[in-house]
């Protein structure tokens, strides 16, 4: 699978794979420079493309299910060989106008995803002149989103071919064929002597296009259930045992490990969004001996990566995980809950979501903060507060 990151990283194997190449020796230069090429993208609203599981519904509306043709033409000198997998769509970038990302354009959906077993290269030869052309929508079975949601109103988007392939020399010969040759690789998989190059990346013009407002797709329905593992459990390498749980048999609220679904009730796909440092989506509130229902205080953890992430929900199912007190993004004071004795929980969950295509792979509005919902309420018999008298 060629990506943007694996054609950047070909510079440097090339260069550890063929020193002399490096030094400016025996590797040729495969394909001509950017300049003789021509990349030509515009919109195909009668495209009879498929949808594709991810544009149903409401979801084939939107932009991001919307066909568009890319054409390649060789504007130069020269005859062109360019090699692609057969059961993939061109490794061609889409790309929306945003000035205030790093280099003013936002990756909305990727080419060159396999889609069948095994696989086997294409021939592509252009003469002087020549075009290549193929139409794809932007988001595809070969071309998954980037989980990006186009805001009603004008956008720009523009495209990027990465071009593997070789000049004929003389004219009329095959240059590409031995290139194709799959052979055993050092990881286990196999790869041919055209992957070893660095390719060339063409743009194409930018285009104006229209991202409509959708008709009204109600209320999101989530649930949200919690529970106590009975021993502490559940610890995982992004989640291990803190040193004091660790092989620790008791129950003590510090130590005790909460299983949590989030459920989707309703007849949209929805998508939960959760930021990884400044989450306060999970509120635990408590009471004893039939007392009132009480908050613990907290304050926010620093952190110098605060990333926003969404889970895809299909109707009928749940998002599930495991947390600690300890562990939610707030840091909480659990000085109260030290006594040892029986506690009553229960949790608030206030999502930020949104519907979502059928597949659950994209947003169709933006994500918006949703009602704030109680979870079912868990009686833990706690042990008192392991190393209570520690610091934290």
């Amino acid at each position: 699978m060629r990506k943007l990151s694996v054609a950047i990283m070909l510079v440097f194997f090339v260069a550890w794979l063929f020193p002399r190449a490096a030094a400016g020796g025996d590797f040729p230069q495969l394909l001509p420079p950017a300049s003789d090429f021509e990349l030509t993208l515009r919109e195909d609203p009668n495209s009879k493309l498929p949808l594709g599981p991810s544009c149903g519904g409401e979801a084939g509306l939107t932009l991001s299910c919307r066909a568009f043709v890319v054409t390649l033409k060789n504007v130069g000198n020269h005859t062109i060989h360019l090699s692609r997998f057969r059961c993939q769509d061109p490794n061609v970038i889409f790309e929306l106008k945003e000035p205030n990302s790093s280099n003013g354009w936002w990756t909305i959906s990727n080419g060159g995803h396999p889609a069948c077993t095994p696989q086997a290269y294409e021939n592509i030869r252009l003469r002087p002149g020549e075009n290549a052309e193929f139409t794809t929508r932007l988001v595809s079975s070969v071309r998954p989103p980037e989980g990006l949601m186009f805001s009603p109103g004008e956008h720009i988007l523009r495209a990027q071919w990465w071009l593997w392939g070789c000049t004929e020399s003389p004219e009329g010969s095959d240059c590409l064929a031995q290139l194709q040759v799959l052979k055993p690789a050092s990881w286990g998989g196999t790869t041919a002597d055209v992957e070893i190059q660095t390719p060339v990346e063409v743009l194409s013009n930018e285009i104006k296009v229209q991202s409509p407002i959708l008709p009204d797709l109600g209320a999101l329905k989530l649930g949200f259930e919690v529970n106590a593992l009975p021993n502490p459990t559940g610890w995982s390498q992004s989640n291990p045992a803190p040193t004091k749980c660790a092989g620790t048999a008791g129950t003590s609220i510090e130590c005790t490990v909460f299983h949590y679904a989030i459920r989707n009730l309703g007849d949209h796909a929805v998508r939960n969004g959760r930021f990884t440092c400044s989450d306060d989506s999970i509120m635990p509130e408590y009471r004893t001996d039939g007392s009132e229902w009480k908050h613990l205080e907290s304050k926010l953890l620093s952190c110098t990566a605060n990333i926003y992430f969404e889970t895809p929900i299909l109707p009928g199912q749940a998002a599930e995980g495991t947390f600690m007190i300890a562990w939610l993004a707030q840091q909480f004071d659990t000085k109260p809950l030290y006594p040892a004795g029986e506690y009553h929980f229960r949790f608030r969950f206030q999502s930020s979501a949104c519907a979502a295509s059928p597949d659950g792979s994209f947003c169709l509005v933006r994500p918006k903060e949703q009602p704030k919902v109680l979870s079912n309420e868990i009686v833990v018999h706690a042990t008192e507060f392991l190393f209570a008298n520690m610091p934290k």
